[in-house]
């Protein structure tokens, strides 16, 4: 497997910067939206600082390489029952610059994406899978490394200060995190495909997508479900065929993703879940194994 590389020795090409500094600009400009004295929030002096909103990581050659490719998840989980809550909310809330620019801080510093499902390595998978179901009918090529050219992010960028499941979202964080924040980043980015983790991250960015301002980007929106509460292989094992298909045509793949590093707060479980990946794939009209 390879390992991480530091993103910060990598060239940013002049898009890249650009992209960068302009998102960062709008979330500045909007750190919060509505109720956000919900979220999550450090105390400091006897004073509470909330975590402000972020912008996506984005690959150092996201706009070098076709198709661009932007996943969205649904919110951090930074509920206090988690071990590295505390350590996530502490450094953010006392670096606001940090806590807007976490997700490419993390990888520039060689440590895991601080989203979950991406550093247990189903968003860069899929995100493979898209891209290759993408080749498969028009022209393009299998890159080296997904991390180098996906962007990622949630669409919700706050978290609820004590329930981390996504039905605790206030229905106005949804709204405004879509209108505030995903559309900019969808007209910035501007993605042949966008991949929405979750029915509600679908329903929400199939309705953005679906504004003037926003469609003409014209990118191909896909669906899957959230890698939370999936059966593991134990549970759910595979046919011969599912298996041909999973050893042959998706476990390749892995060899173009960097593992997290032995110490990182979480490892790879994708070989633990082969069934999510053909699940995916079946959705998508890609793979239609017969059982056995």
């Amino acid at each position: 497997m390879n390992r991480r590389d530091v993103q910060g020795q990598k060239q940013l090409s002049p898009e890249w910067e650009a992209a960068h500094r302009e998102l960062l600009k709008s979330v500045k400009q909007h750190p919060f939206i509505s109720q956000y004295e919900y979220s999550a929030h450090a105390t400091v002096d006897g004073r509470k600082i909330y975590l402000p909103a972020y912008i996506p990581y984005i690959g150092p050659k996201y706009f070098e390489y076709r198709p661009r490719v932007l996943c969205y998840a649904i919110n951090q989980n930074l509920s206090p029952h988690v071990q590295w809550t505390k350590e996530w909310i502490r450094c953010w809330s006392t670096d606001i610059d940090y806590a807007q620019d976490r997700l490419n801080r993390a990888a520039r510093e060689g440590r895991a994406i601080p989203i979950r499902p991406y550093a247990e390595g189903f968003i860069p998978l899929v995100a493979l899978l898209a891209i290759r179901r993408w080749i498969e009918t028009r022209d393009g090529y299998l890159l080296r490394t997904i991390d180098d050219v996906v962007a990622v992010t949630n669409f919700v960028k706050f978290s609820t200060a004590k329930d981390a499941s996504s039905s605790s979202i206030p229905n106005i964080w949804w709204r405004e995190c879509g209108s505030r924040y995903v559309e900019h980043e969808i007209r910035v980015l501007q993605p042949d495909i966008v991949i929405a983790f979750g029915q509600r991250t679908l329903a929400e960015l199939r309705r953005r997508l679906n504004k003037d301002e926003v469609s003409e980007y014209g990118p191909e929106l896909l669906g899957c479900r959230f890698p939370a509460r999936i059966p593991s292989i134990k549970s759910r094992p595979l046919s011969s065929e599912e298996s041909k298909i999973w050893n042959t045509e998706i476990l390749p793949l892995t060899s173009r993703m960097r593992e997290p590093k032995q110490n990182s707060y979480h490892k790879w479980k994708i070989q633990d879940f082969p069934g999510y990946f053909l699940d995916v794939l079946t959705s998508w009209g890609c793979a239609r194994p017969q059982a056995d």
